[in-house]
C-alpha cells in the first residue's frame, strides 16, 4: 500500500477514536468500576473512597434525618458527619448504593475537614411528596466510609427511620399577634404520634425566635434565640432583653423525635 493511503487510514482511524471517547456518538458505552464497598456503577456517577492502610477509626458522628416543614409542606433529608480530619467520605445506603461522595481539594485536601452538615433541597409537596422522598431513602443503616488526614480508615454508621413527628401545635403566639416584648411565653400542645398516626417518642423540642429586622448577610449577627427543652416542657419564657418593640419575629417550634427526625412549626408575629 502507498504511504498516503496509509496515511489516510491512519487518519480515519483516529478521527473515529476520538469520537468515541468523547461520548459524541450514540455507540458509545460507558466504563464501570467498582467502589470500594464493592459496588459496581458507571464512571462519573460513583466516586471510589480509596482504602486507607494502617488502623481504623470510628466518625465521631453520623447522623441522618428527615426534617418536615409542616407549614411549608415540604421535607428534607440532612447529614451530618464529624472526625478529627478526614481527606475523604463516601456514604452508602441500605442497598450498598453510593448516596454521597466528598473529597476535599487543593489547599483543603492538604487541611482536611472536620465537620460537615449538609441539607438537601426542600421541594413542596405538590412537585416531591413526603411519601416519594422516604421511598427514595428508605429505612435502615447507611454506612460511611472515609479516610482521616493520617491516612486511617473511618468507618461509621447512620440509622434513618421513617418515623416523622406530628407538628407542633403552638398555642401562644397566633400568627400575626402583636404581643407584649416583656412578657412573652411560647407555648404549644405535646406531641404524641408520628405523621401516619403511630405512637411517637419525643426528646424533647426545640424554640426558635428570629429578629427579622436586624439581618446580617455577610456575618451571624442576627439575634436568634434558641433553646432545646425537655419532651416534658411545652411552655418557653422569651426574655425581654432580647426583645425589641415594634419589630416582626419568626417563632418556630420544632419537634423532635428519638431517631433525630424533627417536624417544624412555624408562625410570624409582632412586638408593639
Amino acid at each position: 500500500m502507498k504511504l498516503a493511503g496509509i496515511t489516510l487510514m491512519i487518519a480515519i482511524l483516529s478521527a473515529l477514536l476520538a469520537a468515541c471517547g468523547s461520548g459524541g456518538g450514540s455507540a458509545s458505552t460507558p466504563t464501570s468500576k467498582p467502589d470500594s464497598a464493592g459496588n459496581s456503577g458507571t464512571a462519573g456517577e460513583a466516586i471510589a473512597c480509596a482504602a486507607a492502610q494502617g488502623e481504623t477509626e470510628e466518625f465521631g458522628a453520623t447522623k441522618l434525618i428527615f426534617e418536615y416543614n409542616s407549614t411549608d409542606n415540604d421535607t428534607g433529608f440532612h447529614g451530618q458527619f464529624d472526625a478529627s480530619g478526614w481527606s475523604e467520605l463516601c456514604l452508602y445506603g441500605p442497598d450498598g448504593e453510593q448516596v454521597l461522595a466528598v473529597k476535599p481539594q487543593k489547599q483543603l485536601k492538604d487541611l482536611t475537614m472536620g465537620t460537615i452538615f449538609f441539607e438537601s433541597r426542600e421541594p413542596p409537596d405538590a412537585e416531591m411528596s413526603q411519601e416519594e422522598i422516604l421511598a427514595s431513602f428508605p429505612e435502615g443503616s447507611y454506612k460511611v466510609a472515609g479516610k482521616s488526614f493520617d491516612g486511617k480508615s473511618l468507618t461509621g454508621t447512620a440509622t434513618l427511620t421513617h418515623d416523622i413527628p406530628k407538628p407542633a401545635v403552638i398555642s401562644f403566639p397566633a400568627e400575626g399577634d402583636v404581643v407584649d416584648p416583656s412578657d412573652l411565653v411560647v407555648t404549644w400542645d405535646p406531641v404524641t404520634q408520628t405523621t401516619t398516626g403511630d405512637p411517637v417518642e419525643i426528646t424533647g423540642y426545640e424554640v426558635i425566635v428570629t429578629n427579622e429586622k436586624a439581618e446580617d448577610p455577610q456575618g451571624f449577627s442576627q439575634p436568634v434565640l434558641s433553646a432545646h427543652v425537655l419532651p416534658s416542657v411545652t411552655s418557653l419564657t422569651v426574655p425581654s432583653e432580647f426583645m425589641e418593640p415594634g419589630t416582626e419575629y419568626e417563632l418556630e417550634v420544632l419537634a423532635l423525635e428519638k431517631s433525630g427526625n424533627q417536624t417544624i412549626s412555624v408562625l410570624f408575629f409582632e412586638t408593639r
